[in-house]
């Protein structure tokens, strides 16, 4: 009689491996977690910095005032609200230029409900704006917006 050998995994070593699988995967998960919410925050920074620095070339290349505010529907700024987690506009006096749709996670933006640029691309004051999630001032990213109109990631972020 000859012995066939079989090929194949025991019962007993699939369930020691799915067992190591699970351990491995409950470690790694926050971190994980941790870098998508720093890659959804760098990814909002950069879009609002990028509608920043249009609305700034348009009022200069234009000769016009140019307003990013925050807005619920898309259409018309919030005032005095300041909401900008629902979305925001780029405005030419009436006219819609873009409009950018809600932050994701959670996510909000503190700091002035409007900024208006000049004609000449610049603003009264210089305005300092904070993009917070749930973790607070340490991992939050913020804008500054110097007199001149130049726009930059950095600056003391307050999210409380």
């Amino acid at each position: 009689m000859t012995k066939q050998l079989s090929n194949g995994f025991t019962l007993l070593e699939l369930v020691i491996t799915v067992a190591i699988l699970s351990i491995l995967a409950a470690i790694a998960y926050p971190s994980f977690e941790s870098s998508i919410q720093e890659n959804r925050l760098t990814s909002q920074t950069n879009r609002l910095l990028a509608a920043l620095q249009f609305a700034r070339s348009e009022a200069a290349a234009n000769n016009t005032t140019i307003t990013v505010c925050s807005s619920v529907n898309g259409q018309t700024c919030d005032g005095n609200n300041g909401n900008w987690s629902n979305g925001f506009i780029v405005l030419e006096g009436a006219t819609i230029l873009q409009v950018f749709d809600g932050l994701e996670g959670n996510n909000t933006i503190r700091g002035s409900s409007q900024i208006a640029f000049s004609n000449q691309g610049t603003l009264t004051n210089s305005i300092q704006l904070s993009l917070c999630d749930n973790r607070g001032n340490n991992s939050a990213r913020g804008i500054w917006i110097n007199g001149a109109g130049q726009a930059r990631a950095g600056g003391n972020p307050q999210c409380i």
